[in-house]
């Protein structure tokens, strides 16, 4: 048994590579792509409207304009590394090659998802460097911390999406949307309603997380919000994990 479990890992590590360069070629370029566009976007606008060259901006103004970014980068970033992550290999039937050899399914979806919050972060270094370049030198440890936290939490939910059937992008940004206008709505209530909204997904706390980017000094870490995010995304990544586990890859 043990020396089956062995070659299970030694096949499961042959795939790192390949998981990465996947990432690295696809998701992560179109995921810088569009936050360099938008970013270039947002400093023509202050440049417009101050006069002020990206190499002057002041350190406040950078740090409000890096802050924003970063929960779009947060947000687009786990879309594209989640999107179809299990259920295009079940659409297009590439299972069938993927586990031709014994590699347990759940082992290796659990690496890719792993590999490409990875790679999200690579990303994040990467858009940084860029930063330091064109407007200032600012690497805030946080904006890393803050971008892992909403990965795993909407990357969980994604996860778990694509794991139960081939709508994922659609339903996950319906299940965000619906979840922010409902705790919106009844976020204050009181009654059942109120805590049937713990249920969905507490989207609308995100924004308090990312607020520990550039944060002033002084001002405490959300702990309890980050533990909140996270908890959710990790269950909804453990019932994707069941979900493949129980479900035949080849159903549609």
């Amino acid at each position: 048994m043990s020396a089956l479990v062995d070659n299970r890992r030694a096949k499961l590590s042959e795939y790192l590579p390949w998981i990465a360069r996947d990432y690295l070629t696809d998701q992560g370029p179109s995921t810088a792509i569009i936050i360099v566009l938008i970013a270039l976007f947002e400093a023509q606008m202050f440049r417009m409207g101050t006069g002020t060259r990206l190499a002057t901006m002041p350190q406040d103004v950078a740090a409000r304009l890096l802050r924003g970014l970063a929960g779009i980068l947060a947000f687009l970033g786990t879309f594209f590394a989640t999107n179809g992550i299990v259920s295009n290999d079940r659409k297009q039937g590439y299972y069938r090659f993927l586990f031709a050899k014994p590699v347990s399914p759940p082992s290796y979806y659990a690496l890719v998802f792993g590999m490409y919050g990875a790679g999200l972060l690579v990303v994040v270094l990467a858009l940084l460097c860029v930063w330091a370049v064109i407007v200032r030198p600012m690497f805030p440890i946080e904006l890393f911390g803050a971008v892992a936290v909403l990965y795993l939490a909407y990357g969980g939910i994604g996860f778990l999406l694509s794991a139960a059937w081939r709508f994922d992008w659609m339903s996950l940004v319906t299940a965000l949307l619906v979840a922010r206008l409902c705790w919106s709505v009844w976020g204050n209530a009181t009654g059942p309603a109120h805590w049937l909204l713990y249920l969905l997904p507490p989207v609308h706390r995100a924004d308090n997380v990312v607020d520990i980017v550039m944060r002033s000094a002084g001002t405490p870490v959300p702990w309890n919000l980050i533990a909140w995010l996270g908890g959710y995304g990790l269950l909804c990544f453990v019932l994707g994990m069941v979900v493949i586990r129980k479900r035949p890859l080849g159903t549609s």
